[in-house]
């Protein structure tokens, strides 16, 4: 009897011994993995953090007093909440990818690409991280409003959307304020609100240098649903905001259909972080300003209803999309073939939307080939042979040759973008189980990988906003199948979060830019406001988002008719360009053509036309 107790008394001091050995060896590596991040920081305060090639700045001793600094709270943490220290590694390496990407002012891709992969290997190898429990704050009510009651982790995900809108909206007007916003695809857009505001046409004399209406190049009269607010807020920058405020407001159906697929309160922040921090969504909103941002909340609608089987909702937002672009209709029919063969979804519901989606898709291309300048088949120019001109030659050589389609789906380019695309998705969207729902990963394989245009294989373009809202949809409503529900989403947010930081954080470099060169900026500014507003202005690309409200504004060097420059009032040099020798050849060439200096400022020049 005293050998089976002192057995027993043995036994369970060698557990404890064990199990406070685990403790410190987890608070160790914890701790190393922070420290190591931080001192890495530290050794290259101010340089370009992701070029870093050498270990001859990083101080050893630091590295250790770090490691030790943070080991003995982690191990005490670990001894009062036991449960923790399984968490510890995933969540010291997540610290380490943030510290050493934050300060990065040029993009490598594949290094964030390799932390996001480490992130969330670790996040879904460890047992017990992240276990699929009810968090009182978060699962419980928080308030109830009309009827509807809203949890905790509502609130949470509406406070992070108008943060994410915030902090998107300051990126890019610190981008325009530093003057890198060009005429394609901003100062056209501002120039046309200002023509909107006056006579609500969508007229440009940027777009193709001769007074133009935009409905000539895209079908997009959903462009009218931002100007009430900007007739408030009458000024470019309000553009971008609203361009951030309607992408993130594609979080608001995800957590309604989180909340139809009865996800806990810590799966649904986990979902919708994972779309806030969708890195594509961010990059796209830097490139200017597109009327594709609405393609991200009206898709996501589209599906709620669908989910819903609202037939109002469901046709209401189905309009909407096709008021996008000529495009759209595109979108709507994957949708619609994914209800037609989604056995939850009715088909009174289904069949009209594909009648009304290839009926907008065909109306639309007909308008704008009637009365613009014609679909861009030439983004689609690797199916065609010389004579043909038209998307019905591209299908009909596809068909006859679906090898040379498929020999154009991969590159080296397109395999990072798929990448880049899936991996914050932890490449749930592929492995769908049903055929309907392959129908919503076929606009992704169209329109981004069957092209050759370069701008659609990238994730800081618009062509993202559409497909990259299937591709979410998808994998929320996939993570049903998943066991540790928590455990997955918290590892997709955790890999999104690094992708985000690590392909947003260099657009952030226009704050530095602007904080050392304020005076420089404000002098281009002032310069620019003395210009007379109704005088013919042809101005260089980046100095026409801040001539926006000039009517008769055209881009220099003119990349469409070009003979018509020397019509100009006013020339607008932008010195920063040209290269040196090139400089001085446009100088030459506008003092030739009767233009003297009249004023000059910063990296501007202004010629006028000579009075005769």
């Amino acid at each position: 009897m005293k050998k089976i107790k002192k057995f027993k008394i043995n036994r369970k001091i060698k557990l404890t011994i064990k199990k406070y050995l685990s403790y410190i060896i987890y608070a160790v590596i914890s701790g190393f993995i922070l420290s190591s991040g931080i001192t890495l920081y530290v050794a290259h305060f101010g340089a370009d953090i992701l070029t870093i090639q050498s270990t001859e700045n990083v101080n050893l001793i630091l590295l250790f007093v770090l490691t030790v600094l943070f080991a003995i709270p982690l191990f005490i943490l670990f001894v009062i909440k036991k449960k923790l220290y399984r968490c510890c590694i995933p969540l010291s390496m997540f610290g380490f990818s943030v510290i050493v990407l934050f300060p990065s002012t040029s993009q490598n891709p594949y290094f964030y690409l390799a932390l996001a992969v480490a992130v969330a290997c670790l996040a879904l190898a460890f047992k017990d991280i992240f276990k699929d429990r009810k968090i009182n704050f978060l699962d419980g009510v928080a308030f109830e409003l009309g009827g509807t009651k809203y949890r905790g982790a509502d609130l949470f995900v509406g406070g992070a959307a108008v943060l994410m809108t915030a902090i998107v909206s300051l990126g890019t007007i610190i981008r325009m304020y530093t003057f890198n916003n060009s005429a394609f695809d901003f100062g056209l857009f501002a120039q046309m609100y200002e023509y909107m505001a006056t006579d609500f046409s969508q007229n440009s004399t940027l777009e193709r240098n001769e007074l133009l209406s935009h409905f000539a190049v895209h079908f997009s009269p959903v462009f009218y649903l931002f100007l009430p607010f900007y007739m408030i807020f009458r000024n470019p920058q309000s553009l971008l905001v609203m361009q951030a405020a309607v992408c993130f407001s594609g979080v608001f159906p995800l957590l309604l259909l989180c909340r139809k697929w009865r996800y806990s309160g810590g799966v649904t922040l986990a979902l919708c972080g994972v779309f806030l921090c969708y890195p594509a969504l961010t990059g796209a909103c830097f490139y200017d300003l597109h009327e594709n941002c609405f393609l991200t909340p009206f898709i996501l609608w589209i599906l709620y209803f669908l989910e819903k089987n609202k037939g109002l909702g469901i046709f209401i937002f189905a309009l909407l999309l096709l008021s996008v672009k000529e495009d759209a209709g595109l979108y709507l029919i994957f949708i619609a073939l994914y209800a037609l063969f989604n056995k939850k979804v009715k088909k009174r519901f289904s069949i009209p939307l594909l009648i009304i989606g290839i009926g907008g898709f065909v109306g639309a291309t007909i308008f704008i080939n009637i009365f613009g300048e014609g679909i861009k088949v030439s983004r689609y120019n690797i199916y065609l042979i010389p004579g043909q001109d038209s998307l019905v030659s591209v299908v009909k050589n596809v068909v006859k040759n679906p090898a040379f389609f498929f020999s154009k789906l991969l590159s080296a380019d397109k395999i990072l973008f798929i990448v880049q695309m899936l991996l914050p998705l932890l490449f749930i969207p592929i492995r769908s189980r049903k055929l309907s729902e392959w129908f919503l990963i076929s606009p992704f394989i169209l329109i981004n990988l069957a092209t050759d245009y370069r701008y659609q294989f990238d994730i800081n373009y618009q062509y993202v906003f559409g497909t990259g809202a299937m591709l979410i949809f998808l994998m929320a409503k996939n993570m049903r199948y998943s066991r540790k529900k928590l455990k997955t989403a918290m590892a997709a947010f955790m890999a999104a979060a690094v992708c985000l930081v690590g392909n947003a954080m260099p657009k952030y470099h226009y704050i530095d830019s602007y904080i050392n060169n304020t005076e420089r900026y404000e002098d281009a500014e002032t310069l620019l406001k003395k210009i007379p507003r109704d005088k013919v202005i042809y101005a260089c690309t980046f100095l026409t988002p801040h001539l926006y409200d000039c009517k008769e504004l055209y881009m220099y060097p003119p990349i469409y008719n070009s003979e018509d420059w020397t019509n100009a009032d006013y020339i607008l040099i932008d010195t920063r360009y040209f290269g040196e020798a090139e400089l001085m050849e446009e100088i030459e060439k506008i003092t030739l053509n009767d233009y003297v200096q009249t004023d000059k400022a910063s990296f501007i020049i202004v010629y006028q036309k000579e009075k005769v």
